[in-house]
């Protein structure tokens, strides 16, 4: 890649132009819109980088989803649970706009470990749904919703045992209404977005953090529905067909599955079980204060 000109983000300096100097690029992975490379960063300082090169898509709606993801992670300072934007720059490539953002690197996901065959001990489990709640906390005092927490977005070392919240590119601010109620991939996508509401709120990154928090314990989606029918039928066997102040406050419309008694988790030590119950319930007040709270 070479000598490039690209805008610092945090620290002394933060917004000046400066020149990178990147070598040694390799594919980690690859989207829809993007694709990741790990790299060595030799000036101006020596450090290993993940690069995220983001295309324009043809589509003016896929197009807004672009720029504010540098426009989010430039509004949050750096935590040690999330990922940190350190530059960013603009190239073409065949008349093609690429938005190249240079974040810090972890060499794994918890996807990416699953696949592997590696499972999460107790304190394990504990030590990262710790971290990640503490990046949904921190999102909340920056006014930031994430809208797609899951395993392949978590990028972790596991020999050191840290966590990062990561991939910001459907993030939106406080007050975002949703275009539509489809967000948040399907195995961790909350009660209100699949009974058909687009409110954008906190709360959904709580739930989604609870449903990865059941992964890390037992190596397995808390609700695995097999299309978005499925996955309604799925909660409300476990929580129960909400009430109708529930449903008024999800500002969503009735789900249409046969009403059940929530016959709640099993296999889960009681105490994870609370917890995740109060993450993962109906009512938003609860789940709100677990963005609040650690």
């Amino acid at each position: 890649m070479g000598i490039l000109k690209a805008i610092r983000v945090h620290g002394k300096g933060s917004g000046d132009e400066v020149n990178l100097n990147i070598q040694g690029e390799r594919v980690c992975g690859s989207g829809r819109f993007s694709n990741v490379y790990s790299a060595d960063l030799i000036e101006p300082e020596e450090r290993k980088v993940a690069i995220k090169n983001s295309w324009e898509p043809k589509t003016a709606a896929a197009k807004s989803q672009l720029f504010p993801e540098i426009d989010v992670l430039s509004q949050i300072p750096p935590h040690p649970n999330i990922v940190t934007l350190l530059y960013h720059f603009t190239r073409r490539i065949d008349k093609q706009v690429i938005h190249c953002l240079v974040l810090d690197y972890f060499p794994d996901d918890v996807q990416k470990l699953r696949e592997k065959g590696v499972k999460f001990d107790a304190l394990d489990a504990q030590l990262y749904s710790y971290q990640l709640f503490s990046a949904v906390r921190q999102l909340f005092i920056c006014k930031i919703i994430h809208l797609d927490i899951k395993p392949s977005n978590l990028v972790i070392n596991h020999v050191e045992g840290l966590l990062k919240l990561a991939d910001f590119g459907n993030a939106v601010h406080f007050g975002t209404i949703g275009s539509s109620s489809y967000q948040v991939t399907r195995y961790y996508r909350p009660p209100e977005l699949l009974f058909g509401s687009t409110v954008l709120t906190p709360a959904i990154d709580v739930w989604s953090a609870a449903c990865v928090t059941y992964d890390f314990i037992t190596a397995r989606p808390l609700f695995k529905g097999r299309n978005s029918e499925d996955q309604v039928k799925m909660i409300v066997e476990v929580l129960g067909y909400p009430s109708g102040e529930e449903v008024k406050a999800m500002a969503a419309s009735r789900p249409r599955v046969r009403r059940t008694t929530a016959r709640g988790l099993a296999k889960v030590k009681m105490s994870c079980i609370k917890f995740i119950l109060h993450s993962c319930s109906y009512g938003f007040p609860q789940r709100h204060s677990r963005a609040v709270c650690e």
